[in-house]
């Protein structure tokens, strides 16, 4: 997340701690193995929240910029921001709606994901997913406070990290996390990852590697290779257009390490797992 896209989001959560937001709408629904949503956009703030299921996904009209999500995330897209889903597991999604102050109908940019979303608030997320409007001006009212108090503790999560978080290097682990699922096909260095996450390359190794068990390299290639299983399946693209997609260096690094780590090559790997009635 670039400063502008930062700032934006931190002015709207500074005046929605004063005001609150206006709620527009919310549902909920299952979602199916694959595209469960084609390329659209919202005049308002939208807020997905993935109880089950994970998978990706595509920003912008060439969908050049690719975030993954997993069980118990939630992502929030800016309005106007073109975006698709594509899952690679069946799961359920919670949509909410917000209507912005006019001022940040232009400025709000961008898209934010909120790894660990799945938080006491849970009771908000159903009530205001319910798929009844407010009945009176009151329930619109508390409505409202419901979806505002989500925004901003997702917000929370993201902008304002706890002294505890900061010590532990827990909030700067999920902030390399996020750093690499947005980024994963254009990162060069492991130092831009470490500034993103606030702390030393050194230090940034050693707490990802004590919290999650594995090194930054290897969540990177993992990340990697989940996208690359994606587009096998769901997309027609030859090896070497997702091997780039996918930020490696060529076709056969890519066939390498793909067969290292999934036990079969990736043309294996899509007539495996690819129906003919699934190919775009």
């Amino acid at each position: 997340m670039n400063k502008t896209v930062f700032d934006a989001w931190k002015t709207l959560v500074d005046r929605a701690a004063e005001t609150p937001l206006t709620f527009l709408a919310g549902w909920r629904a299952p979602v199916c193995q694959g595209v469960s949503c084609q390329v659209h956009a919202h005049a308002s703030v939208e807020m997905v929240y993935h109880r089950k299921g994970g998978g990706v996904t595509r920003l912008g009209e060439r969908q050049d910029q690719v975030v993954s999500f997993a069980e118990g995330s939630c992502v929030l897209y800016a309005p106007g921001l073109l975006h698709d889903q594509v899952m690679d597991e069946p799961g359920e999604d919670l949509c909410v709606h917000l209507a912005l102050p006019m001022d940040f109908t232009r400025s709000l940019k961008g898209c934010l994901m909120v790894p660990d979303a799945a938080r006491e608030i849970s009771g908000d997320w159903d009530r205001l997913t319910a798929g009844r409007d407010a009945i009176d001006p009151l329930e619109r009212q508390i409505l409202n406070l419901r979806a505002t108090t989500i925004f901003l503790e997702l917000m929370q999560g993201v902008l304002s990290p706890t002294p505890t978080e900061q010590l532990s290097g827990k909030r700067p682990v999920s902030r390399a996390e996020e750093y690499i699922r947005e980024h994963f096909a254009r990162i060069e260095s492991m130092w831009e990852v470490a500034e993103y996450a606030g702390l030393s390359r050194d230090r940034l190794r050693h707490v990802f590697k004590q919290q999650r068990g594995i090194t930054l390299v290897a969540f990177m290639t993992q990340v990697k290779l989940e996208r690359a299983k994606s587009l096998l399946v769901h997309s027609t693209l030859p090896l070497k257009q997702i091997s780039t997609l996918c930020g490696f260096k060529d076709e056969f690094y890519f066939s390498n390490v793909f067969k290292r780590q999934v036990g079969v090559p990736p043309g294996a790997y899509r007539n495996n797992y690819t129906k003919p009635s699934a190919r775009a």
